[in-house]
């Protein structure tokens, strides 16, 4: 094919919208955030849960110098020629509530070039002795990950727009112009946020994996001195490792699409739908 026919065809395609795509999603992601912080606040109020979003977290740390645990954690986790041990007593709050404490060790080492670090965390009471873990979950920000698409979907059935899109002028309908049912919308919205639904799964399963509280403090720090992948604190450090993954994922996924423009994204060539401009 001759770079004219080339040009012919990518001329004859839909725009691409990158910019008003891009104006919407961040208009549309600022507004459900708002809204989802709103209800957790109201949730936190009338019931015991205790609700919260990353946004609204502060973390506060300071050197820990003494402590019951300073003394158990250098016991079983002594130190090898070149490393070094940092602990630190680490408050995190956040709006309407009193927070908790966690402490943790952080043990770097040399490896050749490279320096390697370990962490030991569990949560403390005032005294600095360890309490449940599970005062630390919070799958508030999972759940709203993945909420997100069916709260998009039906901001999206029909003849509706979610403000984003009104505000931008787009429109999403089939590849027949025709609206779309809530099914499709759905299905749309889900493919659309499949990088951080992952994410939001990947972040429940380990919020499964999370020790309960009396486990012993000992085996903790030996997994976190020792870690592989067959344990808890071995399972969060693959984790970590597979944030990169899925956020050169999200760039294929979302941006790819957009520069190698032939007329869809692969979410919209999935359920034959296209954004098109009123």
């Amino acid at each position: 094919m001759s770079f004219a026919a080339s040009d012919n065809e990518t001329a004859s395609l839909p725009p691409r919208y990158f910019w008003r795509r891009a104006a919407a999603y961040l208009i549309d992601i600022i507004i459900f955030q708002i809204a989802f912080t709103l209800l957790f606040l109201a949730l936190s109020a009338v019931t015991s849960w205790d609700l919260t979003l990353p946004l609204l977290q502060r973390q506060q740390c300071e050197e820990a110098t003494s402590g019951p645990l300073i003394a158990k954690v250098e016991a079983e986790w002594p130190l090898q020629p070149g490393d070094v041990r940092s602990n630190q007593l680490c408050r995190i709050s956040w709006l309407g509530s009193k927070g908790y404490t966690v402490f943790v060790s952080v043990v770097a080492s040399q490896q050749g070039s490279a320096t390697v670090k370990h962490a030991f965390s569990v949560p403390v009471d005032g005294n600095g002795n360890p309490v449940d873990p599970n005062v630390t979950v919070r799958p508030t920000s999972s759940v709203v990950l993945l909420l997100l698409p069916f709260a998009f979907a039906l901001c999206s059935t029909g003849t509706r727009r979610t403000l984003g899109k009104r505000l931008t002028s787009l429109r999403v309908t089939t590849v027949e112009s025709s609206a779309l049912p809530f099914g499709l919308a759905a299905k749309r919205e889900m493919f659309k946020f499949l990088p951080l639904m992952l994410l939001a799964v990947v972040n429940l399963v380990s919020l499964f994996l999370l020790p309960s509280y009396p486990h012993p403090i000992d085996q903790l720090i030996q997994q976190a001195r020792d870690t592989n992948l067959l344990n808890s604190i071995g399972f969060f450090a693959l984790t970590g490792a597979l944030a990169p993954l899925l956020f050169v994922f999200a760039l294929i996924w979302w941006v790819f699409p957009l520069i190698i423009w032939r007329g869809q994204t692969f979410y919209d060539r999935f359920c034959d739908t296209m954004v098109v401009k009123e």
